[in-house]
């Protein structure tokens, strides 16, 4: 594999700044987020990994069907809006 010169790097680094994209687990689009604003949502699994990173438009399709009250575990939240807890 032959280097990349400066002008490469310059050029991928326009388009990835400041990083490697994060990528939907869902559907693979970016996030449009870094690990430090990453969704994730809960597993219902208590011993289990939650489900994430996850583009916004994957959490609302999965809260929506489901939106309900559940209790302090960090699940879903009245209304359906995306709890962030453990963020």
């Amino acid at each position: 594999m032959v280097a990349r010169t400066q002008a490469e790097h310059e050029a991928i680094n326009a388009v990835e700044y400041p990083g490697t994209r994060q990528l939907c687990v869902c559907c693979d689009s970016p996030t449009g987020r870094c690990e430090e604003d990453s969704i994730f949502l809960p597993p219902k699994d208590p011993n289990g990994n939650g489900l994430g990173p996850l583009c916004e438009e994957c959490c609302d399709a999965y809260l929506v069907p489901n939106a309900k009250s559940e209790g302090a575990d960090g699940g879903l939240i009245a209304g359906g809006s995306r709890s962030t807890d453990g963020l």
